[in-house]
């Protein structure tokens, strides 16, 4: 029971509670070795890559042809920048069993010329002769398309991708419904009309001047997060995408808003602010390893957080906002022709379009609100002047700027784990305006629809 709640716990984003769960397991001798694969899993989750190959070594000591764990810690490698070794795992698994697509993946996310027109072909092969959960059935066919982009058959790749994407939505469609449910109806609807009770002092709040970069993803800001994180100041901490205010505010108002008679016309978005402190608090405390969060800055890259300034200045009123964008229409391409499974609005045009418009709404009033705390990023900008704008950056969040944070691509410790690791790993290049055209003719249906949405 204790085993399955710890997994329950880990689906839920409760690393802490799922952490001490497990632990206690391995401490008391449980015989299931696969909790040494989830401690591996939490702690990866934590930002704790050390650890987390203990734990997953540990593991393969018991089980070494363990497919998922030789993954799992393919894509540590991968993540830690250890390119070339994570490159020898991938193919090893696809050694062992050729028929496994999510190797094929790997190797893909390393660098798209590692798989050519035999392993294509394969890829085919799997998606025509094997049968594979959805998911991986969307992984597929994800592939399949880039292979047509790479050879220019625009109509096919799309063809392709419309299919990836309704298969990786519907292979977690009922949490996908919920989540669409969550931006659709209650965020789109009450953002501007959420209550804080119990809005007490929090006597540690002063302490800590968090910076917060939020926005679309594939905008810029894992670029922005690599540069911030290059301070030189020795007290920092970057948490990556950690949606930890998300899941603490979904923690009080999910048992409210998931019920089967809940009446959305008589819905109060109200947050205990004390209770949401104290969760926010200790969610931070376990990516410092497991120790009291003592580090007076830090950064979140979770970019969904524009939909909760409000509750976040209430518990950290020294925080920062970096707003990182770029053309809209190229951020809806972009996010289209991209593998993001853990968001339920990036697997079509309509929901990416409709999660666009309720992202420019609401960032423009809390733009309005707390003008002061919230600077904007225009990623296209930054490619062109990336000196003077990451000099603004430093003096908007109070760091010391030096040109060596232009270099980050050369630090040994940048861990990045999104799907931008390949191109956080060079210099800043020049931003392509004509990258995303060709796909515009997919936007033409909503353009009365949306006044922002102004296509050339």
């Amino acid at each position: 029971m204790k085993f399955l709640l710890g997994k329950k716990l880990l689906a839920q984003k409760n690393y802490s509670k799922a952490l001490k769960l497990f632990l206690n397991l391995k401490e008391s001798n449980h015989i299931n070795d696969e909790i040494l694969f989830y401690i591996g899993l939490i702690y990866f989750e934590l930002n704790n890559f050390d650890k987390s190959a203990y734990y997953y070594n540990k593991f393969l000591e018991k089980k070494p042809n363990s497919i998922k764990v030789l993954y799992n810690i393919a894509f540590l490698k991968q993540s830690m920048g250890e390119i070339d070794a994570a490159k020898v795992i991938y193919n090893k698994l696809i050694e062992k069993d050729k028929n496994k697509v999510r190797p094929y993946y790997g190797l893909f996310t390393l660098n798209s010329n590692n798989l050519n027109d035999k392993e294509f072909d394969h890829i085919l092969k799997l998606k025509n002769d094997f049968e594979h959960s959805i998911f991986e059935n969307g992984i597929i066919n994800y592939l399949l398309s880039k292979k047509e982009k790479k050879n220019k058959r625009i109509f096919k790749e799309l063809e392709y991708l419309k299919e990836s994407h309704n298969l990786i939505y519907n292979s977690k469609k009922v949490y996908n419904d919920s989540s669409q449910f969550y931006y659709d109806q209650i965020l789109n609807k009450f953002y501007d009309k959420i209550k804080f009770s119990n809005n007490t002092e929090i006597s540690v709040k002063d302490k800590f001047f968090p910076i917060f970069i939020i926005g679309l993803p594939r905008s810029g800001s894992t670029l922005i997060e690599a540069i911030i994180s290059s301070s030189d100041y020795k007290n920092i901490n970057s948490l990556g995408e950690c949606h930890v205010v998300n899941t603490s505010i979904l923690e009080q108002i999910g048992p409210k808003i998931y019920k089967n008679d809940f009446d959305i016309n008589n819905f109060n978005f109200e947050i205990n602010l004390n209770i949401l402190g104290k969760t926010i608090r200790e969610k931070y405390s376990n990516f410092n390893h497991g120790h009291k969060l003592n580090k007076q800055i830090f950064i979140d890259k979770s970019l969904e957080n524009f939909f909760n300034i409000d509750a976040i200045l209430k518990i950290y009123p020294n925080a920062k906002f970096l707003h990182t964008f770029r053309n809209p229409l190229d951020s809806i391409i972009s996010i289209y022709q991209s593998m993001l499974p853990e968001l339920s609005w990036a697997h079509s045009i309509e929901n990416i379009t409709n999660y666009v418009d309720n992202y420019i709404k609401v960032i423009n009033y809390y733009k309005t609100k707390y003008s002061d705390v919230i600077m904007d990023i225009n990623l296209e900008q930054f490619t062109q002047n990336s000196e003077n704008i990451s000099k603004e950056i430093y003096k908007f969040c109070g760091l010391n700027w030096n040109k060596e944070v232009l270099k980050f691509y050369k630090r040994n410790n940048l861990n990045v784990k999104t799907l931008s690791f390949s191109q956080i790993r060079s210099k800043v290049s020049k931003y392509n305006k004509k990258q995303y055209q060709p796909y515009f003719h997919l936007l033409e249906k909503y353009k009365m629809k949306f006044n922002w949405l102004n296509i050339k």
